[in-house]
């Protein structure tokens, strides 16, 4: 599926309880009744939201949504997030979303809040089976998370009856209510598709159950909550003058990266260089039967995947850093000899989770180089980055990378199924992680 598709989607209308369900894409004039059910509220939604300095009235304001619907729209468009609202018979009542699309592994993230009048009614559990639906048929998707606070006890209820499994507790993976807290990792993948669809067997199994019928807020037409067309320009107008610096980005090169730990000088962290390629594609030789996602696959395909225009098309896509679409790559020296790369890829919309990979030339280097280079990274991460939490998946039969992961501090906190690797090998991969020393003041 292509990934304008996802502009314009509409899911539904289905029927559960006597009550229409369409999901739909968020317009600005719902602006008066979003506001009024998030600040009603609050006290439902708050506690798992992502953290902010304003408080819930400030973050609710006209300029914001406005901001919200130009977002999910430009997102839309590049196929990264399908972001709806939740209709129940006409009426403005939750949004589901899903982010982090990824076409290459077929993965997303979903996300959803529900109008708390009617909560408890199968509502939000069809609304996520129709977004699970389009995600396993026409989106193409193989496998869907959602991370869940251990707190949000009838979400992760409610996702258990979907068909979502739990895999892992993720240490301080999300900062919601002033602080980073622990979530729970829930996933599913294409092979729990029931018969007839998710949406279908949703309705089959709660049809007989709260057989009364929910009733969404009433439209909000004060007109103190009205979007005036002074509000919406302003915000039009500052949205699209963010998104034209936010242009430049990858036309400026972030600083030259060169890192060295005192106890063992010989191994280097640095940026990677042009020149690089020929030391790369032999050190790859080395490593095939390890990163290659299919080292059975023909000679000529991995030449192909080795040449020098794919390593240029990935050494500048990779060229603004962190924020870019391949993630922060330095070369691993030992010596002064090429040994590998570490990455850390795949930020967080909040820019303070990533995953990391470190690979080193065999050859070149054991299991003290790339030690040394993974706490190198992990110590940039956290000091000059920025970073909060650090993970990385490692297949279960990969005793080495566990045991270098062990070494430097992270913990196993569960099994991904059928996740897609950095090697790109869909498979179960247990899933490693550590977060950032607390500061205690």
């Amino acid at each position: 599926m292509s990934s304008s598709s996802l502009s314009g989607i509409r899911l539904g209308p289905m029927t559960l309880h006597a009550t229409t369900v369409l999901l739909r894409p968020p317009r600005v004039d719902d602006y008066a009744q979003w506001r009024r059910i998030r600040l009603r509220d609050q006290r439902c939604i708050e506690p798992f939201w992502s953290s902010s300095p304003l408080d819930w009235k400030a973050r609710h304001t006209g300029k914001l949504w406005v901001r919200e619907c130009l977002g999910v729209r430009a997102e839309a468009r590049t196929g990264r997030m399908l972001s709806l609202v939740i209709e129940v018979d006409g009426r403005f009542a939750g949004q589901i979303e899903l982010v982090s699309i990824e076409a290459e592994t077929g993965s997303a993230e979903m996300g959803i809040w529900v109008d708390a009048a009617v909560a408890r009614h199968g509502i939000g559990g069809l609304a996520s089976s129709l977004v699970l639906d389009f995600g396993f048929g026409p989106a193409g998707l193989q496998r869907i998370t959602a991370p869940i606070s251990p707190a949000n006890i009838a979400t992760a209820r409610g996702a258990a009856l979907i068909g979502f499994q739990r895999e892992a507790m993720m240490t301080r993976y999300f900062d919601v209510g002033g602080a980073r807290r622990d979530h729970e990792l829930w996933a599913i993948t294409k092979a729990a598709i029931p018969p007839g669809g998710f949406a279908r067997a949703w309705i089959d199994d709660h049809s007989t159950q709260h057989p009364d019928t929910p009733q969404p807020a009433e439209a909000d037409t004060s007109a103190d909550t009205a979007l005036s067309r002074a509000t919406v320009l302003v915000a039009t107008a500052r949205y699209y003058a963010g998104r034209a610096l936010h242009l430049i980005d990858p036309l400026l090169a972030p600083p030259t990266v060169r890192l060295t730990d005192p106890e063992d000088p010989a191994v280097v962290l640095r940026s990677r260089r042009l020149l690089d390629w020929a030391r790369w594609r032999a050190a790859r030789v080395h490593t095939r039967d390890a990163l290659d996602p299919d080292p059975n696959a023909p000679a000529a395909t991995w030449q192909r995947k080795h040449g020098r225009l794919p390593w240029l098309r990935e050494f500048l896509r990779a060229r603004p850093g962190l924020r870019s679409a391949y993630g922060l790559t330095l070369a691993i020296e030992v010596d002064g000899d090429y040994a590998g790369e570490c990455r850390l890829f795949d930020l967080d919309m909040f820019d303070r989770n990533a995953r990391m990979f470190v690979w080193t030339d065999p050859a070149v280097g054991g299991d003290r180089v790339r030690i040394t280079a993974t706490r190198l990274l992990l110590d940039h991460a956290f000091s000059t980055l920025g970073l909060c939490r650090v993970a990385t998946a490692i297949e279960p039969g990969d005793i080495d990378s566990a045991d270098i992961a062990a070494r430097v501090g992270m913990v196993r906190e569960g099994r991904m199924r059928c996740f897609v690797g950095a090697t790109g090998r869909r498979a179960d991969h247990d899933l490693w992680a550590v977060t950032a020393p607390i500061d205690r003041g």
